[in-house]
């Protein structure tokens, strides 16, 4: 088993930055939900949770693209996907770059600080009401939009899985 990538198989590395991201963000992306569900039979504030996986992803993103430049381009895509391959990925680290910094802006702007599973990031301070308005609201609508591109880059897997018959799958698995 490779830690690099080869032309056929993503290496041990990639694979498990992949996983986890996946599903750190499933957790994520569901989070709107759980916090809420926290709050409303414990009366806990699940903001400190969510907080703290977003940083975490967003440090396992910078890993994951660190690692990307440095194993660049060993598994091949055939050329009449490339392109499609390649606005798809940009699309879903686009997304999982503003939406992290989007959060980070709306926490900010909230005054209340940001933690790190407890560790103090970021200090409280003053309440910046159109900062944590326009962060908000940006965070909530890339978050949408990182829904249907999952959706997407799942649905171009399964479709290279089952339909086009490469074993795209298992390059990843």
């Amino acid at each position: 088993m490779s830690w690099l990538d080869s032309e056929n198989r993503y290496g041990l590395v990639s694979r498990v930055i992949h996983w986890l991201m996946a599903g750190l963000l499933v957790i994520m992306l569901l989070s709107e939900w759980w916090m809420e569900a926290l709050e409303d039979i414990a009366g806990i504030s699940g903001m400190a949770i969510h907080q703290g996986t977003g940083l975490a992803l967003a440090a396992l993103l910078g890993l994951r693209l660190v690692w990307r430049l440095a194993n660049r381009g060993r598994v091949q895509t055939r050329e009449s996907w490339k392109l499609a391959a390649r606005i798809g990925h940009l699309a879903l680290y686009g997304l999982m770059l503003i939406i992290p910094l989007t959060g980070f802006l709306a926490a900010w702007g909230s005054g209340h600080g940001i933690d790190f599973f407890g560790l103090q990031v970021v200090s409280p301070g003053p309440e910046i009401e159109w900062l944590e308005d326009g962060g908000e609201e940006t965070h909530e609508f890339t978050t949408t939009l990182l829904w249907f591109v999952i959706a997407g880059h799942v649905a171009a897997a399964l479709f290279h899985q089952h339909v086009k018959g490469d074993g795209t799958m298992r390059k990843m698995a």
